[in-house]
C-alpha cells in the first residue's frame, strides 16, 4: 500500500530535481507515518482474531503498542501533510476514515464480501492522487492512471483474502473468498488482473499515460502468465504467497524501469 502514493509522485514529475525537493521528501515521511497509523488501527481492530492467524499471531497482546503507534504516527502524518498542502491533510483524513471503516471490528467492510475489495479500489485512487498533487494539479491522465493502479491493488486484495482463507474461515470472517469459495475468488482475481493490463494497454494506445508505463503492462503480462501456469495447482496458502512474491517483484521492477526511463528521457 505504501508504494501507491509514491507511484503517484513518480507519475507527476518531469524534472528529476522535483523528486529531491522539500515537498516530496516531506510527503514520503507523511505517507510512511500515515500507513503506520493505518496498520496500527488495523491491528488494534483485529487483535482478537489475529491470534487465530499463524501469519499474524505475533501481533497478539500488543494493544497498548498499537494505540501509541496510532496516535503518534497520525499526528506526525497530519502535521507533515498540512505543511505540504492543506488539501493533503483532508485527503489523509479521508484515507484514515476509509481504512478504519474497513477494519472496524465485526461490522467493517473487511467482513463484507466484495465491499472490502471495493474499498481497496477506491482507497488506492485516493492514495495515487495524493502523491500526484504534491508536484502538479490533478488532471484526466492522473485519474486514468490512478484507476489502473487501483485495479492492481484490488486484485492484490483478492489474493490476500485467498492467503488468509483458512484463518478467516476458522474465525468466521465472511470475506469473499470464504463466502464464494477459493476457486471462484481465484478466477475473479485473475480476471481483475487481466482487465487492469488491458485497461493500461488502452491508456497507452490513446496516449493518456506516458509511454514508459509500458513497463507496467509488461509486468502485467508476466503476472498473468504466472497465474495461468499456477492455476491448476493445489489451492493452499503457499500458492498464493508465491504469487504475491512474484507480482511484487515484477511490478517493483517495472516501477524502477519506469522512473529510470523518465529520468534519462528528461531534457
Amino acid at each position: 500500500m505504501l508504494g501507491f502514493p509514491v507511484i503517484g509522485l513518480l507519475f507527476a514529475f518531469d524534472d528529476p530535481v522535483q523528486l529531491v525537493s522539500r515537498k516530496p521528501l516531506l510527503f514520503v515521511i507523511a505517507v510512511f507515518a500515515l500507513f503506520t497509523a493505518i496498520y496500527a488501527c488495523n491491528g488494534l481492530c483485529g487483535i482478537g482474531e489475529d491470534s487465530e492467524n499463524e501469519r499474524l499471531a505475533d501481533l497478539s497482546g500488543k494493544k497498548r503498542s498499537f494505540i501509541i503507534n496510532l496516535l503518534i504516527s497520525l499526528l506526525i502524518s497530519f502535521v507533515c501533510f498540512f505543511c505540504i498542502n492543506p488539501v493533503l491533510l483532508g485527503m489523509a483524513a479521508v484515507s484514515m476514515a476509509v481504512w478504519t471503516l474497513y477494519s472496524f471490528p465485526k461490522t467493517g467492510f473487511k467482513y463484507r464480501p466484495l465491499l472490502g475489495t471495493f474499498l481497496h479500489f477506491a482507497g488506492e485512487i485516493l492514495h495515487f492522487l495524493m502523491g500526484y498533487i504534491v508536484i502538479r494539479k490533478i488532471d484526466a491522465g492522473a485519474v486514468f492512471a490512478s484507476i489502473y493502479f487501483a485495479l492492481l491493488f484490488a486484485a492484490g486484495h483478492l489474493n490476500h483474502e485467498l492467503i488468509d482463507y483458512d484463518s478467516d474461515k476458522k474465525t468466521g470472517i465472511k470475506t469473499g473468498a470464504v463466502t464464494f469459495g477459493r476457486r471462484n475468488w481465484e478466477i475473479l482475481s485473475l480476471a481483475v488482473t487481466c482487465f487492469s493490463t488491458l485497461y493500461l494497454g488502452v491508456l497507452l494506445l490513446t496516449g493518456a499515460v506516458p509511454a514508459s508505463a509500458a513497463f507496467f503492462a509488461a509486468a502485467g503480462v508476466c503476472h498473468i502468465a504466472f497465474r495461468f501456469l499456477c492455476f491448476g495447482r493445489e489451492q493452499v496458502q503457499r500458492k498464493y504467497l508465491a504469487e504475491r512474491k512474484f507480482y511484487r517483484i515484477a511490478y517493483f521492477t517495472a516501477g524502477i524501469m519506469f522512473v529510470l526511463l523518465k529520468i534519462v528521457s528528461y531534457e
